[in-house]
């Protein structure tokens, strides 16, 4: 699984990475990612613009670096304005955004690589610990989910892709019965 790509735009700078958009109301994501600049150590906001309706332009640096970060199309794209930008450095800013914006595909990519095909399960259990499963394909890993979500008390079991994109939860058998 490639995080990392390397689309060349217009300006000269590098758009490297996608992450998931979502809306919340309450709190939109535009807030909380400007928010999570200061958790990234050594990074600056250097501008922030948003319409607080369908968009938002953020600029920050790091290291040297600038980046932008901008939601399209259901997606934060992630820019760089030196396209030389080291890999490891992208990866940094990406890793701290995916936190930010999707830590469940965080957790996920926590475990370690997963192949491609493959579909990953998270168990969280009663008593908050954490295991995971890679199957190799959905109707096992759903199958696995499902008899996770069945063992009794508050149990949950997410099913990932191999781009670590939620796909399922696990079922109790009794709910489904019904």
């Amino acid at each position: 699984m490639q995080r990392l790509f390397d689309v060349r735009m217009n300006d000269g700078s590098r758009h490297f990475a996608d992450l998931p958009e979502t809306y919340d109301v309450q709190r939109p994501q535009w807030h909380r990612l400007r928010e999570s600049v200061q958790q990234l150590a050594g990074a600056v906001v250097v501008s922030f613009v948003t319409d607080d309706v369908t968009e938002a332009w953020l600029v920050l640096e790091l290291e040297g670096q600038q980046f932008s970060l901008n939601n399209q199309h259901g997606q934060w794209w992630l820019f760089v304005q030196e396209p030389s930008c080291p890999d490891q450095l992208l990866l940094r800013v990406l890793d701290h955004f995916e936190r930010v914006l999707d830590p469940d595909a965080a957790l996920a990519r926590g475990f370690g690589p997963i192949a491609a095909g493959s579909f990953r399960v998270i168990v969280f259990d009663e008593e908050r610990r954490i295991s995971f499963a890679d199957f190799e394909s959905r109707e096992l890993a759903q199958g696995y989910a499902d008899d996770a979500a069945s063992e009794g008390g508050l149990i949950l079991a997410d099913v990932y892709d191999d781009q670590l994109r939620h796909v399922g939860r696990g079922t109790h058998y009794a709910s489904r019965a019904k």
